[in-house]
């Protein structure tokens, strides 16, 4: 326990140097990927709500403190991008898939690579929803260079969250497991 959550704290300042000195440094046609809700959503999908929310909390505070760009604007929207997110992709509790069983319910059971992208894509989508919300609610007209801008954002966050997860999965020891064999 004490094993992981070092490995949690070291992941959560890796995650916001990434994005406070690295992400400036891979843009693609101007558009720097955000580093933390990839990271944010690989989390999300790896370990649980519980994780999620501290670590989305945690980055955005730094992110806050140290590269402050509207008020509070990073404190308050990584938490909420990353709770949209885990919301719908997040693994269920074994409590909760019963009781859907029970009910009847048919759930989508979508392979936790693939939650993972579509997490950090929702995650990315309400994040650059909100930025153009704000510029447009300053008075600027937003054209299809904002637009363009999200939409690349969104692609960019997207595939790198693809990318990190793995390495993510694999340092906190969660791997894909093999069947059981059948017993005849």
């Amino acid at each position: 326990m004490i094993k992981k959550g070092i490995q949690f704290t070291v992941l959560v300042f890796i995650t916001y140097l990434l994005q406070a000195t690295v992400a400036s440094h891979v843009a693609i046609a101007g558009v720097a990927p955000n580093f933390a809700i990839a990271v944010i959503a690989a989390v999300s999908i790896a370990l649980g709500r519980k994780y999620t929310f501290v670590i989305s909390l945690a980055v955005g505070y730094m992110l806050e403190i140290m590269l402050p760009a509207l008020d509070y604007i990073y404190l308050i929207l990584y938490p909420v991008c990353a709770m949209l997110g885990a919301l719908f992709f997040a693994d269920k509790s074994e409590r909760r898939m019963e009781e859907e069983r029970s009910t009847g319910k048919k759930a989508l059971r979508l392979p936790a690579h693939v939650r993972t992208m579509l997490c950090a894509l929702l995650s990315i989508l309400v994040f650059e929803t909100v930025n153009l919300l704000y510029v447009y609610l300053s008075g600027i007209r937003p054209d299809m260079g904002h637009y363009g801008r999200a939409l690349i954002s969104a692609a960019y966050t997207t595939l790198l969250a693809g990318l990190l997860q793995f390495p993510i999965r694999r340092w906190f020891g969660i791997h894909r497991l093999k069947k059981a064999p059948e017993i005849s």
